[in-house]
């Protein structure tokens, strides 16, 4: 080979090297931000479900305590929601 030819194949090789390397890191940035943006999500779907897990342990003590006090229950409902009483009870308001 000839020297000007030998020249040009590293010249060659060197850009491709260059290209090539350049064409990783392009990648791996890509990765990188991908990676952040996954990590930012499962954060927020634990928020999430820590948020859900204690609705759901509010609704399950209602529950219990609905299951184990009913009579108690119901004439709270009555009294508070209803505004019902037993006859001749005084009521007293927050007006």
């Amino acid at each position: 080979m000839r020297q000007s030819t030998l020249k040009l194949v590293i010249k060659l090789a060197t850009a491709l090297a260059v290209v090539v390397f350049a064409v990783l890191l392009v990648g791996l940035t890509y990765q990188y931000i991908i990676l952040n943006n996954l990590e930012d999500t499962q954060n927020s779907l634990n928020n999430e479900l820590d948020n859900l897990v204690e609705v759901r342990q509010g609704y399950e003590q209602e529950y219990n305590y609905i299951e184990n006090n009913y009579n108690d229950y119901i004439e709270d409902y009555v009294r508070e929601v209803l505004g019902w009483g037993r006859q001749g009870e005084i009521k007293f308001t927050s007006d």
